[in-house]
């Protein structure tokens, strides 16, 4: 439950940072909002990776293989969030706030799922699940 807790603190540190991004690129730089998804995403990615390795997951196994499995699952997340993004603009006519908020919400289940099960499983049976 504490890791759970923590992962949520630091879901919510990045959420902010991400969607601070996302929202002023597409509000006050007039980019698409797949541009500015895509901007939130890429500042949000260095610190959830360090956040979730120290904090969440405080892992001790090596930062190579992380690093490539961290990369890996953000890739399926993220292609998963770009792909309930477009959807919901472009065929539900769904508003690109809302839609950016539904997205962010596959994106982030997905991504606790696999960074729990794959990225950092080694650490989580370490440590018991702490």
């Amino acid at each position: 439950m504490k890791q759970l807790l923590r992962f949520a603190v630091v879901g919510v540190l990045n959420t902010v940072v991400g969607y601070a991004v996302i929202f002023a690129c597409m509000y006050l730089a007039g980019l698409s909002p797949v541009a500015s998804n895509i901007a939130g995403y890429a500042c949000g990615l260095v610190v959830s990776y360090t956040l979730n390795r120290t904090f969440t997951f405080r892992s001790a196994a090596g930062k190579k293989r992380e690093i490539i499995r961290f990369l890996s699952i953000f890739m399926a997340a993220y292609l998963a969030n770009i792909g309930v993004l477009m959807l919901l603009i472009d065929h539900a006519g769904m508003h690109k706030g809302w839609a950016q908020l539904v997205a962010g919400a596959v994106y982030t289940g997905l991504f606790y799922v696999f960074s729990k099960y794959y990225v950092f499983a080694e650490s989580h049976s370490q440590a018991g699940g702490r």
